[in-house]
């Protein structure tokens, strides 16, 4: 497949692929990217959330709760599944309340966009400001170690376990990334040229 974009799509996918990873793994601009470059629809679902709400994720965090935004977050994937043509789907600040992951499993495929510490630790306060406090609770936090990481990262745990493809990104630009998934879309994803 060749750099050229085109909006028209150059692969049949049989599943949603959802790409998603720690904060600061550079997710949403595999995402958008894998998109372009495959001509395959693009659902962010933090941005489909506020949408639908008519409110940002932090009016809907301050006003209902973090656990109306992870529901509304599992609503949205499971639809995701459903949609027809599959598309590329992107988990940003909002996630799926705990133990989705099995019924995602079956009707979605999950690449995993693995960073070691010190890449997410250098991101991670700069995504915090970007997404918004109120993915903290409302709470200060200062990311000084792999475990304070760790800890506020964990919601995340049960459902990156689950992945398709757990893809080791290291240090490599999301760029670089998108150019190791295109290259496994058919092996791994069952992705048909049209």
């Amino acid at each position: 497949m060749d750099d050229y974009y085109s909006p028209h799509p150059r692969v049949l996918l049989s599943r949603p692929i959802l790409i998603g990873g720690q904060i600061g793994c550079g997710a949403p601009l595999v995402g958008r990217t894998l998109s372009a470059r495959t001509g395959l629809p693009f659902v962010e679902v933090d941005r489909r959330i506020e949408h639908t709400a008519g409110a940002s994720l932090a009016e809907l965090a301050k006003r209902d709760g973090l656990a109306s935004v992870a529901r509304r977050a599992r609503d949205v994937l499971l639809a995701c599944a459903l949609e027809r043509p599959a598309s590329i789907v992107v988990l940003d600040a909002a996630w799926p309340t705990a133990g989705v992951g099995r019924a995602l499993g079956r009707s979605l495929d999950l690449v995993h966009v693995e960073r070691p510490a010190d890449y997410l630790l250098d991101r991670i306060e700069k995504e915090i400001h970007r997404v918004g406090a109120w993915r903290l609770g409302g709470h200060p936090f200062a990311f000084r170690t792999g475990d304070d990481l760790a800890a506020f990262q964990g919601d995340r745990i049960d459902l990156l376990a689950r992945a398709t493809v757990h893809y080791a990104a290291d240090h490599q630009h999301p760029l670089e990334v998108v150019d190791g998934l295109l290259e496994s879309l058919e092996a791994i994803f069952g992705a048909k040229a049209i």
